[in-house]
């Protein structure tokens, strides 16, 4: 069996080893704690990307890194430049939800429990990006996401508050492979624009300034409450994400992008350290080892759309809402494009 394991691993090495995009592959000795087969696993190097993998697949394996490198030039294009990291960014790829699991448990530590919350996806902590195979399309979309939110901790002076962080992740979610490279297009992102859509119909809507203010454990706990209380009026946490979605677009891409050069030197100016936050803002702005305070994201979030896109966010309520019935008027053409 060990042998069979080997000639494995093996034939998978000099099968990826010639791509153009892997500049080094190795077998990976896994953590003691992961013991659910396949134990078998790799460590495949690329320009920006150190991908720790049981994956056996060979062709979603011949992918990955191309599909890696990808997003990590397309992060770069959100600055309206090309910005490069120091370091290898790290992602560590499954094959199971069973190793997914042992794996959490060992590098989430007391936090483990909430992590096991996720029921398909992945996460990013620690530096590290951690996913598991759920099928190709699915599989890429998650990298994505989550590499979003490595490649801007790895980037950003400050931290990003939840709605420009999560509504720029979205953004890479829905792709096409194009002549063995991806094209990353947000248009076609299908699943974002059927909630939006759902958000729209239901009136469970959040105007602008209660998005910029939100983040996801907030959105939850309403959501969770059995009656009463504004869990009703909050709405979904797959509608808070579309409308996230939905918000980034907008400033992106509204009348000919006439918003893109604000939410650009918003973005550069964090991504420098020169928001012009007060000290008490600051000192969470720049801090890493824990998630920010909900205080900390609803001022931040609010004060930098005001000193960045308008000084009243309400003003651009009607706009907002007039792009979002725009893009969710024909989802399924949107989503041929």
């Amino acid at each position: 069996m060990v042998d069979t394991a080997q000639a494995g691993q093996e034939k998978l090495i000099r099968y990826l080893r010639p791509l153009p995009t892997v500049t080094s592959i190795e077998v990976w000795d896994l953590p003691a704690e992961v013991q659910a087969e396949p134990r078998a696993g790799l460590i495949i190097k690329t320009a920006h990307y150190e991908i720790y993998t049981t994956l056996q697949d060979p062709l979603i394996l011949r992918q990955v890194p191309v599909f890696l490198e990808s997003a990590y030039r397309s992060y770069g294009q959100v600055f309206g430049q090309k910005l490069e990291i120091e370091r290898r960014l790290a992602i560590y790829f499954f094959h199971n939800r069973l190793q997914w699991e042992e794996f959490t448990r060992y590098w989430t530590g007391p936090a483990a429990e909430v992590y096991m919350q996720i029921r398909a996806g992945a996460y990013y902590l620690d530096k590290a990006c951690v996913a598991y195979h759920l099928g190709r399309q699915s599989n890429f979309a998650v990298l994505a996401h989550e590499g979003w939110h490595q490649f801007s901790d790895a980037v950003f002076a400050y931290r990003l508050p939840a709605w420009a962080d999560e509504g720029l992740a979205t953004s890479f979610e829905s792709y096409q492979w194009e002549d063995g490279k991806v094209r990353f297009d947000p248009r076609r992102n299908g699943m974002r624009l059927m909630d939006l859509q759902k958000a729209l119909a239901s009136g469970k809507w959040m105007g602008l300034g209660e998005l910029l203010a939100m983040d996801a454990g907030r959105v939850l706990s309403f959501a969770n409450q059995d009656s009463g209380g504004d869990s009703g009026r909050m709405g979904s946490i797959t509608g808070y994400y579309a409308q996230l979605y939905a918000l980034v677009r907008f400033l992106r891409e509204d009348e000919y992008g006439r918003r893109l050069l604000s939410f650009r030197n918003m973005l550069n100016d964090g991504r420098l350290g020169n928001w012009p936050l007060p000290e008490e803002l600051r000192a969470e702005a720049v801090g890493r080892k824990q998630n920010p305070s909900r205080r900390w994201n609803a001022l931040t979030g609010t004060l930098i759309f005001q000193n960045y896109i308008a000084a009243e966010p309400g003003s651009l309520e009607k706009q907002y809402q007039l792009f979002c019935r725009k893009i969710v008027r024909n989802i399924s053409r949107e989503n041929k494009l």
